[in-house]
């Protein structure tokens, strides 16, 4: 086994210390394997190929491809010069906007959640501190007011995401900040971080939301909504509805809570909980970079359901791969956010082999989509 090429690129900036090797190994003669692995900084890095038994031409531009996408996202090479800080700097001044230089910040850091299980759900409900408001499947935009819209990102990058949109804002005082997502032509608002010029972003977050309905809600115009939160009992009825509706989600937020830039390391006084599905598919063949998934329709026809990576092992990659080059197809079970439109599963994460399942009832009807429309 020979190495043609390698890099080992890194990633630091606010909560985010991440590592990203690649190399180009030649297996055999005219083959050539493309090796990745990732993780955090001083963690076990999980491992993964990208392409496999490919030419060297092949190889190469896989290679090129990953490299370019990574320092694209604010990625930099370790190099004798370049090297990771002992400690990531802070949201804004790290690797990221030193690669990116166009897309360097121009607003706000949005306040990010970290993720809780199904095990904490019943806390949250009955903690009268917390309340409780559904998760949107959409695009994170914050704006501020002023002779021009600035739309930043969650990174306070410039978008230009919701330009229509957010002309609904035009009345509201100049620098005012609101926060919230654009889900199908709406924008929908949450938070709001500062209006006009008085910063309400150090109140507790339902002190700002009466201030965004109160003040800022009055001023809308057009496609854009104030979001509604429950509390107390109605938390658990908005849970029910939710679930019941097919929603991606729900999000729980401190009612005393400040708007705190950027993720924490854990935990939080603003948490999310997204409804995660299950699935059994087939699957078809290693794509090189992750693994074909195809379920049945009604009629038998295979309908393919998109590709899964994450949650494989090296131990379960080689089982899968020994199955495929057998002639077999494994079913699987993977957990995924819920179906597109085009029944591909979203973030799909796979779970174990079944071989306790035959392929035929890996059936389409099992598939479940979201439903992205506000509910009631």
């Amino acid at each position: 086994m020979t190495v043609k090429k390698f890099v080992e690129l890194f990633f630091q900036e606010g909560t985010h210390d991440k590592l990203y090797h690649a190399r180009i190994v030649e297996t055999a003669p005219g083959k050539h394997d493309v090796e990745v692995s990732w993780g955090r900084r001083g963690a076990s890095l999980n491992q993964g190929k990208k392409a496999v038994g490919v030419s060297l031409e092949a190889a190469e531009k896989t290679y090129a491809k990953l490299v370019r996408e990574k320092t694209g996202k604010g990625y930099q090479e370790i190099t004798a010069a370049v090297k990771p800080a002992a400690v990531a700097p802070p949201e804004g001044e790290g690797s990221g906007s030193k690669v990116q230089g166009k897309r360097a910040r121009v607003g706000r850091v949005a306040q990010l959640l970290n993720a809780v299980g199904e095990e904490m759900l019943e806390k949250l409900l009955i903690d009268e501190a917390m309340i409780a408001q559904q998760k949107l499947d959409g695009v994170r935009v914050l704006v501020q007011v002023g002779e021009t819209m600035v739309a930043t990102n969650r990174a306070g990058q410039a978008t230009t995401m919701g330009g229509d949109v957010i002309a609904g804002l035009e009345h509201l005082p100049h620098g005012t900040i609101v926060d919230g997502e654009i889900v199908a032509g709406t924008y929908y608002l949450f938070d709001v971080l500062a209006i006009g010029k008085e910063d309400v972003s150090k109140l507790g977050y339902c002190d700002r939301w009466e201030r965004l309905d109160g003040d800022i809600e009055p001023g809308l115009t057009g496609s854009i909504q104030v979001l509604p939160y429950a509390s107390g009992k109605d938390k658990r009825k908005l849970l029910e509805s939710l679930r019941k509706s097919k929603a991606e989600g729900i999000v729980f937020k401190h009612k005393s809570a400040p708007y705190t830039p950027g993720r924490p390391a854990s935990g939080g006084m603003q948490l999310k909980h997204k409804f995660v599905k299950s699935a059994d598919v087939v699957v078809i063949e290693n794509a090189g970079n992750a693994y074909r998934m195809v379920v049945n329709d009604a009629r038998g026809k295979q309908v393919d359901v998109g590709r899964v990576f994450a949650g494989t092992t090296n131990a379960s990659r080689k089982e899968l791969d020994d199955l495929l080059a057998s002639g077999e197809h494994p079913v699987c079970e993977v957990k995924y956010l819920y179906a597109t439109d085009d029944d591909q599963l979203y973030q799909p994460v796979f779970v174990r082999i079944r071989d306790d399942k035959d392929g035929d009832a890996c059936l389409l009807s099992q598939l479940t989509h979201t439903n992205r429309d506000l509910v009631d």
